[in-house]
This record gives structure tokens, sequence and C-alpha cells, in this order.
């Protein structure tokens, strides 16, 4: 199951980050372009600063993720995937992790790079806490991220 969820996350150009500001507020998502780490437990992006997502994220730091697998090639193979990652909103440990952030995601996605020079981008950094694979309509798999570590997948 863990080379499932980092084939579908790896195959995948875009995720559902799904934020909610304080107490009360409604949830909000948004298509995001991403780049993640091999072992999928890091996921990096970028924002305006003055968006919904972003003060959500500053209000909450916990977010969702989802990936699915229409669109991928071989994906009719076999039952549709969807996978879920409970992230947290994690500092940058050194701008030039920032700046690694920023260059990864415009090698992943080249259309971006205009849109991250601009001023007010804000690079986010999202640890996974969880996955919760779905195969099919009733075919749940969920491990914690920390498991993922003691399965023998290092974090980036």
């Amino acid at each position: 199951m863990l080379k499932k969820i980092a084939t579908l996350v790896q195959g995948a150009g875009h995720c559902v980050l799904a934020t909610c500001g304080g107490e009360g507020a409604a949830p909000h998502t948004s298509l995001m372009s991403f780049c993640a780490a091999d072992d999928c437990l890091e996921f990096w992006m970028a924002s305006l600063a003055d968006t919904r997502k972003h003060r959500n994220l500053l209000a909450n730091p916990n977010a969702s993720l989802l990936f699915d697998d229409r669109g991928l090639s071989g994906a009719a193979a076999g039952p549709s995937l969807a996978l879920t990652v409970s992230a947290r909103l994690a500092p940058f440990t050194s701008p030039e992790l920032e700046t690694l952030a920023l260059g990864a995601l415009a090698a992943r996605h080249p259309a971006l790079r205009d849109f991250l020079a601009l001023e007010g981008v804000v690079p986010l950094r999202l640890q996974a806490v969880s996955f919760q694979l779905l195969s099919g309509l009733s075919d749940v798999f969920f491990i914690e991220a920390e498991k993922m570590l003691d399965a023998g997948t290092r974090r980036a």
C-alpha cells in the first residue's frame, strides 16, 4: 500500500487542499500545484499571502490534501484510488529550504514560474500526519506518517 500511495502522489499533477480557519469557520478548498518529498511525508506549495487558504492555515495549521487517480495512465486497470492526507503547516527551517521549495515547484510546474516570482508569494510546507487510501468504494487503508517512517521510508 505504501508504494500505491507514493505512485499516486508522485503521478498527480495537482491536489485539492482543504483548510479551515478558526472555530466556526467554513471549510475552504483550493486546487493546488505541489511538489512532494520522495517519501510523501512533506509537500511544498505556494500561495499569495492575502488568500483565504493562507489566512486559514495561519489560524489553523491543520489541513487535508486529496489526490485521486483520474487522468493517470493505467488508472483504469483497477478500482479508482483516492488518497486523503491529513497534514499540518510547518515553518521552513531555513531560507535555503524555502528557496529549494520554490525552485522544486518551478521545476515540476514550469507554468508557475511567473506566479512564484510575484511579490507576496508565500511557500507552504505541509507535513503529513496520516494517510487514508480508498480503493474502489469500500476498501480503506489507513496509516499514520510515523508508521511509514517505521516501515523503512525516510524523511526528507
